[in-house]
């Protein structure tokens, strides 16, 4: 008998997941008393949370909202306009549900938080608090945190993708001061559960770019720009940073600010100094400035992992284009691969990025850097490094590299960003 009653709740629950429902929601048209159909929408998706329309479970297996309409599998497309917020207290799902952008629709919300949970995907949205038709109170300093209230190692499979993220459309008129306080941090992977994916984002006009803070995350296809002071941060083992476009840094020491910027940025998580594992920095690009109009110069470092011991890195096929001495630096560098990046600077100046494996603790050893193109190379702080074919950059190198890397880039996400309709790169030509 039990058996039996076991044979009806797996088939129940394969029914279930069998037929994934879609779910509207309109703030036009849309009302609180509808049903979510596509002919009756509801209005708002901060509204259907707060209605609780949505079940789910926390992390002991118990269910959240029993009754609800929208389970596991489901979709709710939005329709363009002001959606609140999406704030999820905790909220775990077999399979994900995905809150997305109807086709050719633009819908807006002014953060996202999701504190802990499984299988949830954010698709296709602008997110940013200076679209609220009121202005926002207690906007946080991440406009997209997933993962950071808490949780278990259940907590995976958080996915926010092709959403345009920024503190405000234009920067054009920010004072120095304005860079430092006033913008906020675009993308948080925060430090709960593992295996998040941030991809094919549009973070614009932040104070950090996108921050990997749990382990075995996923950065892929994004663009930061206009940040004040690092792109993207990694800090937890088995993080994947590829396929990213990073530019233009704003303000320094100068302008009163104190963070090194650094286009991507390694170091252990709550400690700064300490053991990274199996992290890979694979065909990106990161280019200081894309033009000299642009005001509050700031020196960057290209990829700077100043702190380790660093394991079993792979820093492959990255473009560099900065105003440094640093292009791509790995301290105590411990078996790892650097190979055919290229570093260029477009400056006058005696700051020639360099690709070196220095060392802070004297732990550096049996490195392979090869096929790399930079103005200088140093590894003397690895007496066990093999080092081939490393040779001195030329303009004609870097346009090459650069070309071949955006290439590949808009082949796996588009030339031209579905929401922020932005190309990923400006001009080509220097």
């Amino acid at each position: 008998m039990k058996i039996s009653k076991l044979i009806v709740i797996w088939v129940l629950m394969l029914a279930q997941h069998a037929q994934p429902a879609i779910f509207y929601c309109d703030p036009l048209k849309g009302s609180k008393t509808g049903d979510g159909s596509e002919g009756k929408p509801w209005r708002t998706i901060q509204e259907v949370i707060e209605l609780k329309l949505i079940r789910t479970f926390n992390s002991n297996g118990e269910v959240i909202n029993k009754d609800a309409p929208i389970k596991a599998g489901d979709t709710i497309l939005l329709r363009s306009g002001w959606h609140g917020v999406i704030q999820i207290a905790s909220g775990y799902n077999d399979i994900p549900i995905e809150i997305a952008a109807e086709n050719e629709c633009f819908p807006e919300v002014g953060w996202i938080e999701i504190g802990e949970g499984k299988n949830w995907i954010i698709k296709g949205l602008t997110i940013s608090p200076s679209l609220s038709p009121r202005p926002l109170t207690n906007v946080p300093a991440n406009l997209v945190t997933l993962c950071e209230r808490g949780g278990t190692e259940q907590s995976t499979n958080l996915v926010v993708q092709d959403c345009f993220i920024f503190t405000e459309r234009d920067s054009t008129k920010w004072s120095a001061n304005e860079w430092i306080t006033k913008a906020k941090n675009g993308i948080w992977l925060g430090r709960h559960g593992s295996r998040h994916i941030a991809r094919n984002n549009y973070v614009l006009n932040t104070r950090f770019g996108i921050q990997l803070c749990a382990p075995y995350v996923i950065c892929e296809g994004n663009i930061v720009e206009n940040f004040s002071a690092d792109g993207i941060r990694v800090t937890r083992d088995g993080q994947i940073v590829q396929y990213n476009v990073v530019k233009n840094v704003f303000v320094s020491s100068k302008d009163g600010d104190a963070n090194h910027d650094d286009g991507i940025q390694a170091f252990l998580f709550n400690v700064g100094t300490g053991t990274l594992r199996d992290v890979s920095i694979i065909g990106n690009i990161i280019i200081e400035r894309e033009n000299d109009d642009l005001p509050f110069p700031n020196q960057m470092q290209g990829i700077g992992f100043f702190d380790g011991p660093l394991v079993n890195f792979q820093v492959v096929s990255n473009v560099v284009c900065v105003n440094h001495w640093h292009g791509i630096t790995l301290g105590d560098a411990q078996r790892c691969k650097i190979y055919g990046n290229i570093c260029y600077s477009r400056w006058q100046g005696e700051a020639k990025p360099w690709i070196m494996v220095g060392q802070k603790k004297g732990q550096a050893f049996y490195n392979l850097v090869s096929n790399n193109l930079a103005y200088s190379f140093d590894f003397t702080a690895d007496k066990y490094v093999t080092s081939t074919n490393n040779n001195k950059v030329t303009l004609q190198d870097f346009l090459k590299k650069r070309s071949e890397i955006l290439k590949l880039i808009n082949v796996k996400f588009g030339s031209l960003h579905p929401v922020a309709l932005r190309a990923r790169l400006g001009d080509q030509t220097q």
